[in-house]
């Protein structure tokens, strides 16, 4: 029988993650973080920000279209772009943004946060693993009862406390997610869940995948992917 934390997500998928939970050794899973586990991108709400405080080289419309140019070009290097703009920030300061950021948003979605911890207390490894900067990602971890060390971002070196624009790979977007979680967790989930086209990839990477997309508009891009090839989709309450 699954358990109730498992209620509001498809059959198919409670069927398979207790077909996970039954199972002996170590098991692992892996979750995008922004309009999966919470409503919204904490990154981009961090960078914008940042920009209304004045703490970034560009004001804030001209960041903000500067950001949308460079994603549309090429989504990786447009998130990787984000992170890399925050150079010469303290990282000290970039961890208490953070938290204050992560403290206030009101969009934490309360069945993933259930699930996350359904699974953690059965024993199953949760991970983060998101196209944001690293430092909002565990900063928001917190938030979903994830461990600070399990969450993954896009990170760049800290040089005598400050950041720099040395983007240290490899990128968490898109096949960086794969090349991330191979070297920070080391085998493959049994479990992934997302809900853009930069998490289809480590969706391919999973044993068992949940593509999250809201019912309030059309069908995502990977929606439409996850019905082609048979994957449960889950779409959270208006306003969860």
């Amino acid at each position: 029988m699954a358990p109730g934390w498992l209620a509001p997500f498809p059959p198919a998928f409670r069927r398979d993650v207790v077909r996970i939970l039954a199972r002996t050794g170590r098991r692992v899973a892996c979750f995008d973080g922004d309009d999966t586990l919470w409503d919204g991108d904490a990154g981009e709400a961090f960078l914008r920000r940042l920009a209304a405080d004045g703490r970034l080289p560009l004001a804030p419309d001209p960041l903000w279209a500067e950001y949308l140019a460079r994603v549309r070009a090429d989504r990786d290097a447009g998130y990787t772009w984000a992170v890399r703009i925050m150079a010469g920030l303290r990282e000290a300061d970039v961890d208490r943004w953070s938290r204050q950021l992560a403290a206030a948003w009101p969009g934490v979605r309360p069945a993933m946060a259930a699930l996350l911890a359904g699974l953690a207390g059965a024993g199953v490894e949760t991970w983060i693993v998101s196209a944001s900067n690293a430092w909002t990602i565990r900063a928001f971890a917190a938030r979903v009862g994830v461990a600070p060390d399990r969450a993954i971002g896009i990170r760049v070196a800290v040089v005598g406390g400050r950041l720099t624009d040395d983007a240290i790979p490899p990128v968490s977007s898109g096949a960086g997610k794969v090349e991330a979680i191979r070297a920070a967790v080391g085998v493959p989930p049994d479990l992934a869940a997302g809900d853009g086209p930069g998490d289809l990839p480590m969706l391919e990477h999973a044993r068992v995948r949940l593509v999250v997309d809201r019912r309030d508009g059309p069908p995502s891009a990977l929606h439409c992917t996850a019905l082609e090839r048979g994957w449960p989709v889950w779409s959270p309450e208006i306003g969860e």
